[in-house]
């Protein structure tokens, strides 16, 4: 038998009378509350005398646990008159108990519905201090079906209720019940974990039942893991323990206990020799588990020591036992051991009439550690044909409920991926929703932003239009002063002429009337000239403040680049802030054009506006540098114009001192300016780049350092 099987056999069985194990101490218990009953019933209303419920309740909580039978004889009737009498406290406790005797006989379904029963009594009525035990018991009754995942949570919450209840005897019993689940789940660290935090609370509470509970449970945990001198200690601290105390019950345990560790030991004699001492201790007192569980424990290891004929009669003796107690776990043990027994001996019949016992027990119990047990048992069986069909049935029968696990799984692992892709899908749409809220929010918001920039951005052009043309007002004064001297003059000159002629009218002189009209008509057509002239002036300068159009017209390149050449040159010579006699602001301009290009498709507001940009650009930055006084320096500016295959190229060149090349990534960045504060707006390169890629165009930047540096602006020919 595998050590783990012997442990998991101690531990659930142990924990099953965990409750009342120190009763059983106390072998006149039972006819002490019989005697108290016989008193009792001489009142003719001792069925409503609560101490008469209570002490019906007390008898059967001992007999549940021995003669579950007739533990539920007496309890039913006793559950209805607590009913009837209104005691709600005693109806708790009666159901609890026929839970207990239920669960006693393997009937879990049934214990665990009077366990709800009372747990909801308790509930109903605020019987606060019932809740964690009953609690309990229905972990326990979940546990022992191999639900582990349900018994947990139950013994989770009733630890609850019995810390908030300051139970610390119930909540040190839980810890021992979670520590048998984590070992029944071969989880051993947490599981001797759980068994100290038991230990602990029992030495807080001197309590010695739970003491010894507790070594014998830190015992097995080690027997476990193979720890045999450990667990030898932790068990002969029980022992000795049990000894002060004088608990013969746990005495015997404790020997049981020592047995397995020394039949692990292959220390045959002196597994066999605690074995015998925990059953004569058993006995002693009447504890028919413990007297069945040593009788189990002692042909084990006379069989493992080939004492066959001891093995098999403690075999059929603890069989015998285990029917008349009518406990299905220790029938399904006992079988199996009497089959153990049996194929040692070499009587296979035998062994496969007490295997078949033990695995109809087995799977009463749904006890899924027997069964690999009895799996492997069977293997070692030479059977003849009847051995071979029960082996092919029971294989039959673990598929059956391997597959039913399995559908049962699969069908767990759906629901919960469902629920799981539910619940993350509602949450990603919440996510989604404050997203969608968030993006629709900041969409407001930049839209707002973009119409304040677009309203600014225009504001910026058109303040950037004034300032070029406020650049422009002493250019255009300039220009338009020339056509008007011209008109004055010629004025003037035709109006002597006109009293010339008049006079030579009155002489008759003919031919001199007619030169002298000549004259006159000349003079007039100059002035008609110099008007138009002034008029062009005008009419340019007025598209050059207003809003473009976008609409392009043909328009002469060669003509507009001159024009705007000679207005931005008087310009910055009439805005040099020293007097007439000493301004010095003077430069060389040179002009390029192919006149073979003609007039182009343009938006000539715009594109004049780039020009005249560019212009006062150059100027400024030559006359930046004679201000140096670099020596034999010449200021010089040069706009030239070219026809290429399908386009046409502006340049405008100045021989100052070029672009940084620190710096030359950042001329076409708005607001950035080399100018000094209050000169410049830092826009102008900016939207002449931006003027000449809407009319389809290009504007590029070709410099050297210390030498100069040219702006080239390619127009499509359209």
């Amino acid at each position: 038998m595998k050590s783990n099987n012997l442990s998991v056999f101690f531990i659930l069985l142990f924990n099953l009378f965990l409750w009342n194990i120190a009763a059983f101490a106390q072998t006149n218990k039972t006819s002490s509350l019989n005697n108290k009953l016989l008193q009792l019933q001489k009142n003719e209303n001792y069925l409503k005398d609560t101490v008469y419920l209570n002490t019906v309740n007390q008898l059967a909580f001992y007999y549940a646990s021995n003669y579950p039978d007739s533990a539920i004889s007496i309890l039913n009737g006793n559950a209805e008159q607590c009913k009837k009498s209104k005691y709600v406290i005693g109806e708790a406790e009666a159901n609890k108990n026929l839970g207990l005797a239920y669960q006693t006989k393997g009937d879990y379904e049934k214990g665990l519905t009077y366990f709800e029963i009372a747990l909801q009594i308790a509930k109903n009525n605020n019987l606060q201090k019932l809740i964690p035990a009953i609690i309990n018991n229905i972990g326990l009754n979940y546990s022992n079906r191999g639900n582990y995942a349900i018994a947990l949570q139950k013994f989770y919450e009733g630890l609850k209720a019995a810390e908030a209840d300051d139970n610390k005897f119930v909540s040190g019993r839980i810890y021992n019940n979670i520590g048998t689940i984590h070992f029944f789940q071969v989880k051993m660290i947490d599981a001797e974990a759980d068994y100290k935090k038991m230990l602990s609370v029992s030495l807080q509470l001197k309590d010695t039942p739970g003491i010894i509970l507790a070594y014998n449970n830190i015992g097995e945990v080690n027997l476990h893991e193979k720890y045999l001198d450990t667990a030898e200690i932790n068990f002969s601290a029980a022992n000795k323990l049990a000894l002060i105390s004088n608990n013969a019950a746990m005495q015997a345990a404790a020997n049981k206990n020592l047995g397995y560790v020394f039949y692990e030991k292959d220390s045959l004699y002196k597994s066999i020799d605690y074995f015998k001492k925990a059953y004569q201790l058993a006995l002693s007192i009447g504890n028919k588990p413990t007297v069945c569980k040593t009788l189990i424990g002692l042909a084990k290891a006379q069989s493992k020591n080939k004492q066959h004929a001891d093995a098999i009669n403690n075999a059929e003796e603890a069989v015998q036992l285990a029917q008349k107690m009518k406990q299905s776990q220790l029938l399904r043990d006992a079988n199996e051991v009497a089959a153990i027994a049996y194929e040692a001996n070499g009587n296979n019949e035998k062994a496969i009439f007490y295997l078949k016992k033990y695995k109809i027990y087995s799977d009463s119990l749904n006890n899924f550690e027997s069964e690999r047990a009895s799996s492997q048992l069977k293997a070692n069986f030479d059977l003849a044909k009847k051995e071979s069909q029960l082996k092919e049935k029971t294989i039959q029968q673990r598929w059956l409920i391997f597959s039913a696990m399995a559908a049962l799984f699969t069908l767990f692992v759906i629901v919960w991926v469902v629920n799981r892709n539910r619940k993350r899908a509602k949450y990603a749409n919440i996510i989604l929703q404050q997203k969608n809220n968030a993006i629709e929010k900041q969409k407001s918001i930049a839209e707002d932003a973009l119409e304040q920039l677009k309203a600014t951005e225009k504001q910026l052009i058109q303040s950037e239009k004034m300032a070029s043309l406020g650049e422009l007002t002493a250019g255009i004064a300039h220009e338009i002063q020339n056509p008007l001297n011209f008109v004055n003059n010629f004025s003037e000159v035709s109006a002597e002429l006109i009293k010339e002629m008049v006079d030579e009218v009155d002489k008759g002189n003919t031919e001199e009337v007619k030169a002298i009209a000549n004259d006159v008509v000349q003079n007039l057509q100059k002035i008609n000239h110099h008007g138009n002239r002034a008029a062009d002036i005008v009419k340019n300068m007025l598209q050059h403040s207003r809003s473009s159009s976008g609409v392009k017209e043909p328009t002469d390149i060669n003509k507009l680049a001159d024009e705007y050449l000679r207005l931005a040159y008087h310009g910055l010579r009439a805005k040099d802030p020293r007097d007439a006699a000493h301004k010095s602001f003077n430069a060389t301009m040179k002009t390029d054009f192919d006149e073979s290009i003609g007039n182009i498709n343009i938006v000539p507001q715009d594109i004049g506006r780039v020009i005249l940009n560019l212009i006062t650009n150059a100027f400024y930055v030559v006359d930046e540098k004679k201000k140096l006084g670099v020596e034999n320096y010449e200021p010089t500016v040069l706009v030239s114009t070219k026809k290429l295959s399908d386009k046409v190229l502006i340049s405008v060149k100045d021989n100052g001192n070029g672009i940084p090349q620190k710096i030359f990534d950042k001329i076409f960045q708005p607001f950035f300016t080399t100018k000094p504060t209050g000169q410049g707006t830092g826009l102008g390169l900016s939207l002449s780049y931006d003027i000449v890629k809407t009319n389809g165009g290009v504007l590029k930047v070709e410099t050297q350092e210390g030498e100069g540096s040219e702006f080239i602006i390619l127009l499509p020919i359209i």
